[in-house]
């Protein structure tokens, strides 16, 4: 890999392209522009059109740059820095472009947005703002998602809700009513404006790295803007539907004007014409693919349980990092700052590069060294993908960029056939037995089975009572076991000594991932500190982060003090040596053991200390149904832009990488439950079986709201109930059946318990489920009449196969039968205590209701009937 000496050119046109329509947030109150200061600028940076100034922002870019400058790098209002124009004439000038290096800025500008070079020329620097354009609130795309032909949502008006303009947070990210989010007045308007602005002034005044490396600074910056400016709309004004953020535009923009600078730099074509041609190929679309994740992630080998839970929290996070520094590296060789990785979630990423010999040489480097590496620690178990797409300005304007993105598609699908290179990896492992030290407690890892153990892990503290382990299975177990306790992690270069911190086996052989604290200041300033993320997933609004946000953690339950007392832990039957087990491993902020998980499922008895129920774990898997479609077809190919596509795939990983962790670890109910992994469009987790049920419906609640009850945009879910002891992988793979059931029943859907229901008919059964309840606990019914209901269900369920069959065999007739055998068992057993008409009225009732339900549901009556048993055991 070559050291971060990014060409400061490069750097320099990424960040003005970023910064360039800062100036819509600060506005001219907030940065306090007199008269004379507008007099004075003017000029240089606003078209005259009609006699009058236009598009304003762009002189609020120029004094934010100015009057901004301290919390800035200094280099920013330096003549010196880089080649060409000054920082401030590049970021301020894209509407009034007079060099090449400013009409990069202008172009990128406009195909981020989607405009054609002929529609840009006639139209925009026509559009006037509005008067009260403050008031513009952003519009959520789900709403418009696979709209019908009668609702075409072009214009603003089309639209039932709004994000408040607010900083991102678990709350903020959710769309509300167009009434009670838009302002009602200018005023209001202006004042919500300006109070996000000051909070977005006192965080940058703290943002790290500032002087020591604008490279990493950036990235911390870019953070910034992610939080503060992802519910500004980029378009306020004219006939725009405001549906991009402000942060996504920025960000393409940036990416784009990289990409530009590159190709025309490299093939000596650095002329304003030459950048304004819209049909030479100057993209190379980048696309990374990791393979293998729930192999790799529920690897199951020997007695690992006591670490199973670190050891599982740390290979999902060490997946999220192949991701982030595999598009880093590739980044890295290209020359490309980090703003070039315009998507990245679930194990994929995009990289927008300059489509140029040596960027695709690049590619094949970086992909051979990641495929070497993994290849050596996985035994061709996982592997990593590179796919590339020449792509012109044409590509990405309105209309186009659909086929664009559907030739992305086929270029990725193509590559999956072809995962490992069989020439260079195919065959025996070389040296794969002669890496064997003998000597050690255990030559072969206890933990994955797979790897010799390593000399250098042999008897240290993470590996615990096995003494021995490979070098990967420590650092999964180092990582699990700090993600619960510490939420700043560094990314360094291989060579940094921090002893006892540190990984083992250097991520791709280049990075070393520690967690520290403080500025690191001599880090950065070396060049040494690659990455500084924190991973705080519970965000309030108006948090001051000074470095970057990094939504990959999730959340895991650990153990506190009141676990300690928690009796449930000693109920049931399990042995005395299982007990002082399960006592030994409680140890406050570690991750809680699965057995640990699973006992918190137990409810309290009739009497004190005494508990039922069912001591299981539940494991839900859940992802967006045909996420790809809503995509790729979701909207009408004259809105579809590279910045909605970003818009929409960011929003996406919101709801799973920054609410549900919100949402279990505020919600009590939902506290013991573990995110195994949440991001991109799917989700897996696990906890106690019946908390697991409760969150599914809350969770499909929830995501109704997100995507503004939107029918159309729904997701399919399975889950599983198993005992804490089960192997990993078997864990897994019955979760996958279920969500694979879910999905062949038409998706939208919940199975369960072996049934597949809609999510309105879990919904209803969550009814019938109360009404059961209510009758046990009157007294209507007892336990003894709650299992006999399970033979009724049987027939029931059978009545309807049979019904459906062609013919119908004299055998099959008995299940018929289930409503005289119903009658008669609640005419015997119900409400037996009870005298008289009530008596009558409870046998009535529940005979009545039962038979309804059971000719309604069938075999899906099952889900409240087992819930109640399982709950009640």
């Amino acid at each position: 890999m070559k050291e971060w000496s990014m060409d400061q050119t490069t750097l320099k046109i990424a960040i003005a392209a970023f910064m360039h329509d800062i100036g819509k947030f600060a506005g001219k109150e907030e940065l306090g522009i007199d008269e004379q200061y507008f007099n004075n600028h003017a000029d240089i940076y606003l078209p005259f059109y009609m006699g009058r100034f236009s598009h304003h922002h762009a002189l609020n870019t120029a004094a934010f740059i100015e009057k901004m400058g301290g919390m800035l790098p200094k280099e920013f209002n330096s003549p010196d820095w880089g080649q060409g124009d000054t920082f401030i004439n590049l970021a301020a000038g894209h509407h009034k472009p007079e060099t090449p290096m400013q009409w990069i800025i202008a172009v990128a500008d406009r195909i981020s947005s989607g405009w054609d070079r002929d529609t840009f020329d006639k139209e925009y620097n026509r559009q006037i703002a509005w008067k009260d354009y403050k008031r513009t609130r952003l519009l959520p795309l789900f709403e418009q998602l696979l709209a019908d032909t009668e609702r075409g949502y072009e214009s603003m008006d089309d639209f039932s809700f709004r994000y408040p303009l607010k900083a991102l947070s678990p709350e903020s990210i959710f769309p509300g009513p167009k009434e009670a989010v838009t302002p009602g007045s200018v005023d209001e308007a202006a004042s919500q404006y300006k109070v996000l602005f000051d909070e977005f002034v006192a965080a940058l005044k703290g943002l790290r790295h500032n002087q020591q490396n604008i490279g990493l600074w950036f990235e911390h910056f870019e953070s910034l803007m992610m939080t503060y400016t992802s519910s500004i709309p980029a378009a306020r004004a004219g006939d725009v539907v405001p549906d991009v953020s402000l942060f996504d535009h920025s960000k393409m923009t940036s990416a784009l004007a990289t990409a530009i600078y590159l190709f025309h730099g490299l093939t000596e074509s650095l002329g304003a014409e030459a950048i304004k041609r819209y049909d030479d190929k100057k993209f190379l679309i980048i696309n990374g693919d990791f393979y293998g994740i729930q192999d790799f992630i529920f690897a199951d080998y020997g007695d690992t349980r006591k670490q199973r839970s670190k050891l599982l929290r740390g290979r999902s996070f060490a997946v999220s990092l192949f991701s982030e520094l595999g598009a880093d590296m590739l980044c890295r060789e290209i020359g490309l700052p980090s703003a070039s990785i315009i998507l990245n979630a679930a194990g994929k990423f995009t990289v927008l590069a300059p489509n140029t010999k040596e960027s695709k040489t690049a590619v094949e480097k970086v992909e051979t060294r990641i495929n070497d590496w993994l290849i050596k620690i996985s035994y061709g178990e996982t592997a990593m993908g590179f796919s590339f797409l020449e792509a012109a300005p044409n590509d990405f304007v309105l209309g186009n960029f659909d086929c664009l993105r559907d030739r992305i598609n086929q270029v990725m699908e193509k590559r999956k056939f072809s995962r490992i290179d069989l020439d260079t990896h195919g065959g025996a492992v070389g040296g794969y037995l002669d890496s064997f030290v003998n000597e050690l407690e255990h030559p072969l890892c206890p933990v994955c089975g797979k790897r010799p153990s390593s000399k250098e892990v042999e008897g240290t503290p993470y590996v615990g009572d096995v003494q021995s382990a490979c070098g990967l299975c420590r650092d999964h177990i180092f990582i699990g076991a700090n993600l619960v306790k510490r939420n700043r992690v560094a990314i360094l270069t291989r060579d940094v000594d921090i002893k006892g911190t540190r990984l083992i086996e250097p991520i791709f052989n280049i990075y070393q991932l520690a967690f520290l604290e403080g500025a690191l200041n001599d880090l950065a300033q070396k060049g040494q500190l690659l990455k500084y993320w924190s991973l705080e997933t519970d965000i309030k609004e108006g948090v001051v982060q000074d470095i970057s946000l990094k939504l990959i953690n999730g959340y895991v339950p650990v153990y506190e003090k009141d676990d300690q007392q928690d009796e449930r832990i000693l109920s049931g039957l399990k042995s005395e040596t299982k007990k002082l087990e399960l006592i030994d491993q409680i140890k406050e902020k570690d991750p809680k053991t699965f057995g640990h998980i699973a006992c918190k499922a137990m409810n309290p008895g009739e009497r004190e200390g005494e508990f039922c129920g069912t001591e299981a774990l539940g494991v839900l898997k859940a992802d967006v149904d045909h996420l790809g479609m809503l995509m790729a077809c979701g909207l009408k190919s004259e809105r579809f832009t590279l910045s909605r596509l970003a818009t929409l795939s960011r929003q996406i990983n919101y709801f799973f990488a920054l609410y549900l962790p919100h949402l279990l670890r505020d919600e009590p109910l939902f506290n013991n439950i573990y995110t195994v992994f949440a991001g991109g469009d799917d989700l897996f987790v696990l906890g106690p079986w019946n908390r697991i049920i409760d969150l599914a419906g809350v969770l499909n609640s929830k995501f109704a709201e997100y995507v503004c009850h939107n029918e159309k945009i729904h997701f399919s879910a399975g889950i599983s109930v198993q005992k804490p002891q089960i192997p990993l992988d078997a864990l897994a793979d019955r979760a996958d059946r279920a969500i694979e059931e879910s999905k062949s029943r038409g998706r939208g859907r919940l199975t369960i318990f072996g049934e597949t229901v809609t999510w309105d008919q879990f919904k209803d059964l969550n009814s019938v489920q109360v009404r059961l309840l209510e009758w046990f606990q009157k007294g209507w019914i007892n336990q003894a009449m709650l299992y006999r209901l399970n033979s009724f269900i049987e027939m029931a369920a059978q009545e309807k196969r049979v019904i459906q069959d062609d013919e119908i065999h004299l055998d099959d007739m008995l299940c018929t039968k289930w409503r005289s055998m119903l009658s008669y068992s609640t005419e015997r057993n119900v409400a037996k205590e009870i005298k008289g008409e009530e008596r009558r009225e409870a046998i009535d009732q529940v005979t009545g209701t039962t038979a309804q339900w059971l000719a309604e549901y069938g075999g899906r009556l099952k889900i409240p009937l087992w819930n109640i048993l399982y709950n009640q055991r």
